[in-house]
């Protein structure tokens, strides 16, 4: 077997310097591939299959959308496989003809986990990465299928010189639906080192399952009451690589429920990111934790851009446009969305009834809008800055989610919970079980009402934007007012206690001379 080579710079459409390399498929289309692909005679097979582009900031991610199955006399199975040049030609030109790029995928049988190429693997699919370039306008995408665990493992071919191709080996190959299901490039992403620190997480589930999940990125978005939590959990497990994004500013009436958050913080109008990033850094127990605290928003283009770059993301916001947003990233981009939220029913007497939610979305499984997690006509609303007009606030029904801003810190803690329970469950699959659907708690009877269904009819998320990739054809992003004046405020909030700051050092100076 060859040695794998590090990732190949390159300066293409999907491409760029110093990247990182991902492949995405649905756990349908992974369950086709593998009865296509592993053969009980024990022989290798082969097919040609579609992706298209996902290019999120530092990381670009081919989604596999189609399979382009072989027909009679394309292929040649004899121990090793070969395809005849008419396949190629074909597959190459269904993907030319819907924009997307072509990929071939391989079987090892008897492989387990990430496989690296043979001489003949590597000349097969050198060979025709140039021409494939040329049809396509994409890298040829490399892929091998394991047959005895079933997972799969990722390479694109780039230009090195000239009528010379190289493979840029991916972190990672990942399958998002009834599950998410990671198969890791251990010299990309080396296997995390356990320590004492978490001997009793991973006496819970396991070395392996410990491996898997301290690897994948996961962005929180928000980092309100929830989010926090969502966030703390994540550190404390082990998990190596955390993204916040966050616009707001910590506020006096934030401290009752925002966990780190001090008062000096809300004199001082520290950003909420930075005032958990720094907290994040001290609660964690993997040994090369990073810890990245972003002042932005998901609306906005640098902010969904990082948002991309993320295995996982948890939605811990409350307005329509950013949940609309990440509702697409879970379904055109495949990376799955943990979403949830909380409402409280206060009365003229006290608490009338709380409830909150957690959920999945992904593709196989209901999505934000489907869920009514957002009004979809309020997203152009806040987009033109009416949610953030107190007179249009006002005016909604007194009961409308959007003036409900009651929150307490325990249910804060119930939801987050919940939300994480999601997100272990998707990745260990406990029982073989790793979709338990939607999930509605009611503080009041103690009931925990259960939602299986699917999208309903005609529903785009589901259907038609479903793994498009960069080629959605929807304008998501834009300026976000509100995210901008809060960075401008704490800016000024700065200056103003560097300008005290230093009148005071200047006056015990002057004394002190």
């Amino acid at each position: 077997m060859s040695t794998m080579t590090s990732a190949v710079p390159v300066d293409t459409a999907f491409g760029g310097p110093a990247r990182t390399w991902s492949v995405v498929m649905t756990t349908d289309l992974a369950a086709s591939l593998t009865e296509h692909l592993h053969r009980h005679d024990g022989q290798e097979d082969l097919c040609f299959l579609l992706w298209r582009p996902s290019t999120g900031a530092t990381r670009s991610t081919a989604i596999i959308t189609e399979i382009v199955p072989p027909g009679d006399g394309d292929r040649q199975v004899h121990g090793n496989v070969s395809f005849n040049a008419p396949y190629f030609l074909r597959a190459a030109a269904r993907a030319s003809e819907t924009g997307c790029g072509l990929a071939l995928i391989h079987t090892h049988p008897r492989g387990r986990g990430w496989q690296d190429l043979s001489p003949d693997d590597h000349a097969a699919e050198a060979g025709h990465a140039g021409q494939t370039t040329a049809i396509t306008g994409l890298p040829l995408l490399g892929l091998t299928f394991a047959s005895d665990d079933h997972s799969f493992s990722g390479r694109f071919w780039q230009r090195a010189g000239r009528r010379r191709y190289e493979p840029a080996w991916c972190d990672n190959v990942r399958l998002v639906g009834d599950r998410i299901a990671v198969t890791w490039n251990d010299r990309a992403r080396q296997v995390p080192r356990s320590s004492s620190r978490q001997a009793r997480t991973i006496s819970a589930w396991g070395p392996d399952v410990q491996a898997g999940l301290a690897r994948l990125h996961i962005g929180v978005v928000g980092a309100g009451s929830v989010g926090v939590l969502v966030a703390e959990a994540l550190a404390r497990v082990g998990v190596e690589r955390v993204t916040l994004l966050d616009f707001d500013t910590v506020e006096m009436l934030n401290l009752d429920r925002l966990l780190h958050a001090r008062q000096r913080d809300a004199v001082l109008a520290r950003a909420k990111v930075d005032v958990l990033a720094r907290a994040l850094r001290h609660s964690a127990t993997a040994e090369r934790a990073q810890i990245r605290g972003l002042d932005l928003s998901v609306v906005e283009p640098a902010g969904l851009a990082q948002v991309l770059d993320c295995d996982v993301v948890f939605s811990c916001v409350d307005r329509p446009w950013p949940r609309s947003v990440l509702n697409l990233v879970a379904y055109a981009h495949l990376i799955p969305v943990i979403d949830g939220g909380i409402l409280i029913r206060a009365g003229k007497h006290g608490l009338n009834g709380a409830e909150w939610r957690a959920h999945l979305v992904a593709p196989g499984r209901r999505c934000m809008e489907c869920l009514g997690q957002y009004d979809p006509a309020l997203v152009g609303a806040e987009r033109t800055g009416m949610l953030d007009e107190p007179a249009y606030i006002t005016g909604l029904d007194p009961d409308h989610p959007l003036r409900r801003n009651e929150n307490v810190f325990p249910f804060s803690m119930a939801a987050a919970s919940n939300e994480v329970s999601q997100l272990l469950t998707a990745v260990i699959a406990p029982s073989g079980i790793g979709d338990v659907g939607a999930h509605l708690h009611h503080f009041t009877t103690g009931v925990l009402d259960r939602d299986t269904k699917n999208c309903e009819p005609g529903c785009p998320y589901s259907t038609t934007l479903q793994a498009t990739g960069d080629h959605h054809g929807l304008t998501v992003t834009g300026r976000h007012r509100a995210a901008e004046q809060a960075r401008v405020l704490r800016n000024d909030a700065g200056r103003r206690l560097r300008v005290r700051l230093g009148r005071y050092l200047d006056d015990h100076l002057t004394r002190m001379l």
